[in-house]
């Protein structure tokens, strides 16, 4: 194709194969990982396949894909936008640490993938997250020092947000939470210095309203000036 594109891969058994490694000639561009290479079905992205990739603005996911690797993407400095599809079912540690341009993620609708730790720390152009009921934990460090990010919202359905998740999300200012969490580890919002009172909420009674108020989050400045 006109990137010169060559996939490198693996048999994982007879009928499939991962993904290993990538190379492409010229201007970054998106790059669709195809369904099927040498006639096997792509299931699968191995760790570090596409570390520190300047080749690449964007990617488009098969819909056979169902695992993306540890460090799989880390320090793809120009993916500016991704769409995890429903039927990946384990992203792994790192996987998308460090994509610093990427400013739009979104899960497709029942998307259940079982994260990693900090899969998506220091993503610093990142502007909003919203985490759908379908994915049951937000694990450790996962969005650790998302320094742009200013809304996250937690769908009904999620139940564990794992230590340090949102630490160091200095721009955090809106925060909604869902009576389905049961669990918040420690420093799981420390430094989100943009948040105050009000603009994190959770269904009355929960553990998450409960964890919102021992937050002792301070009122919000005045605008008034007189």
């Amino acid at each position: 194709n006109a990137y010169n594109e060559v996939f490198y891969f693996e048999a994982v058994d007879t009928e499939t194969v991962t993904i290993t490694g990538y190379q492409a000639s010229d201007a970054p561009h998106v790059m669709k990982i195809p369904e099927t290479l040498d006639g096997k079905t792509v299931v699968s992205i191995s760790d570090k396949a596409f570390y520190f990739c300047s080749k690449i603005n964007g990617v488009e996911f098969p819909a056979t894909l169902t695992t993306i690797g540890k460090e799989a993407f880390a320090g793809c400095s120009l993916i500016s936008s991704l769409t995890v599809p429903a039927t990946i079912t384990s992203i792994d540690e790192n996987a998308f640490f460090g994509c610093t341009a990427l400013e739009t993620l979104t899960f497709a609708a029942g998307c259940a993938a079982d994260i990693g730790d900090t899969a998506f720390m220091d993503c610093t152009a990142l502007k909003s997250v919203t985490i759908p009921g379908t994915i049951k934990t937000v694990s450790a460090g996962t969005f650790f020092a998302c320094t742009a990010l200013e809304s996250v919202v937690i769908e009904e359905g999620v139940e564990l947000i794992g230590s340090q998740a949102f630490q160091n999300c200095t721009k955090l200012a809106s925060l909604s939470l869902p009576a389905s969490v049961a669990s918040i580890g420690s420093y799981a919002f420390s430094g989100s210095d943009a948040l105050y009172a009000g603009a994190a909420t959770a269904p009355a009674g929960s553990v998450a309203a409960e964890y919102i108020k021992n937050l002792n989050l301070p009122e919000a400045p005045s605008e008034d000036t007189n």
